[in-house]
This record gives C-alpha cells, structure tokens and sequence, in this order.
C-alpha cells in the first residue's frame, strides 16, 4: 500500500482555479500556468512530461514562484523545463528559498534570463495580455538578507515599490513564494497571489489540508489552494517537486492553472 501511494503521489496532477474580476475586458480573460517548487525535479526524457503538459495548456502567462532551481539538486532538470518552454509565453520569475541556499543565486540569474524569463525583484512591470492591461509584480524571498545583501529588508522595499500601485486602476498580480506571509501582501492592491513554497503540506490527511508546512509548522493554514481576503485572491501551489527521501502522500505534484475572466460578460 504504501509503494502504491508513493508512486501514485509522483505522477503531475492538474488543478485549474478561476477567478473573476471587473478589470478585464469581455471575452478576454488569461491563462495563467503556475509552477512552483520544482527543485529541479526531471518528468520523462528530457524533462518532456511537463513541457508537453504546459504547451498543451496553452497559457498566456506562465509563473515561476520560486525555489524553481535547489541548493542540492543539480539544476539539468530546470534547465531543460526552461529550453522547452521558451517562446511559449512571457515568463516571470521570483526567487524561493532554495535559490538563496544554493549560493548561486547570480549563475541562477544569468541562466534565467538566458531563456528570456523576466525576473521580477520587488518591482512590477505593467504588460498587455489579450487586449488587457495588466500589472504583474514580485518580490525576493526573505533569505535574500541571509545569502545576498545583509540589509534588505523585505517590508521596506515593498513599500517603496508597490505603495504607488494604490493609485493605478489595473488588474493587479502579486508573484510572492511564501504564503505564509499573507497578511503583509494584503497591505497592498493586489488582486492575486501567486504562491509555492509548502509543498501542499507533504502528506495530506482527509479533511485536513496537510500536515506540515515551512514557516508554518504542523497543520498549516496555507498548505495549498485558492483563498480569498477581501477582493483578494491567493492561490498556493502544492509545488512539483518530487523528494524520495521525504515521499508526498496523498499530495501528488501539481502544475496550477489560473484562469481570470472578466465578471461583466
């Protein structure tokens, strides 16, 4: 029983949210594929499970919400997630955990870009999807003040960038790692987060979302899923990546869809 679980929990499920908002133009809605947490992990030859599955979604937005490389694994597994996907969508990036640990993080930077992702580090860019204007922003992982630059401070460079935001009427998307730290994102005008970071809790029990989380500890309140806080949305991705040393029971992998359609059609 338990080998069944294990394999059946390292197979790539699909979970799509939706969500609606006034923001957008009839008929014109986004696609958003989200990954999360892949740590590098490989799916088939070449990594070509997860690139057929992401082509076959066909977004119009794919989000990488951190921890996308590892600090132990080597990162041939997300480069070739990044080779294959290239050209498919715009791209953004923001950095987890892992990415800091690794020591690497400007090798990270540069392999990035190299594919064309565009790294979002407390700033926002305003971009036009399907006839919509929209903000996309993102912000560096907390770890940056351990790894990278011993002052930053999280709070204090998101006031500065995205207090402003207040003042712009857009559909407005928040790409942050740890969900954990919610009650910081809802100081801004963001309609949706975009989070990873837990792994879905690990192990899943019956009618309880999962049993543990980082940051968050055991029976966390943001393991994965779709919340709201207001006009607020949040969704957490249960993260794709695959430890046979720490196995996911009832939790297999999960590439996130997101689909936001206007609320006047």
């Amino acid at each position: 029983m338990f080998v069944y679980i294990t394999i059946s929990c390292s197979t790539i499920s699909t979970k799509t949210y939706k969500t609606e908002t006034p923001l957008l133009e009839e008929q014109n809605g986004i696609k958003i594929v989200l990954i999360s947490d892949l740590h590098s992990t490989i799916y088939g030859k070449d990594q070509i499970i997860l690139i057929d599955m992401i082509k076959n979604i066909n977004p119009d937005l794919i989000v990488l919400s951190g921890d996308i490389f590892d600090d132990v694994v080597p990162m041939t597994g997300t480069q070739l997630l990044l080779k294959g996907i290239y050209g498919i969508a715009p791209i953004y990036y923001v950095t987890g955990n892992h990415e800091y640990m690794s020591n690497n993080i400007q090798s990270i930077r540069e392999e990035l870009t190299s594919y064309g992702v565009i790294i979002l580090s407390d700033n926002y860019t305003i971009i036009e999807i399907n006839n919509n204007v929209i903000v996309i922003a993102g912000i560096e992982d907390p770890y940056k003040s351990l790894y990278e630059t011993s002052n930053y401070n999280q709070n204090d460079s998101m006031e500065r960038a995205f207090r402003e935001l207040d003042e712009i009427s857009l559909y407005k998307i928040l790409i942050a790692h740890r969900p954990e730290m919610i009650e910081i994102y809802k100081k801004y005008s963001f309609d949706l987060i975009l989070s990873g970071h837990t792994h879905g809790g690990q192990v899943r029990i019956p009618y309880i979302n999962g049993l543990y989380a980082p940051n968050q500890g055991f029976f966390p309140k943001y393991a994965g899923g779709m919340y709201t806080h207001g006009n607020m949305v949040h969704i957490i991705s249960r993260g794709l990546s695959v430890n046979p040393k720490l196995p996911r029971i009832f939790n297999p992998p999960e590439l996130v869809i997101v689909i936001v359609e206007s609320s006047t059609i």
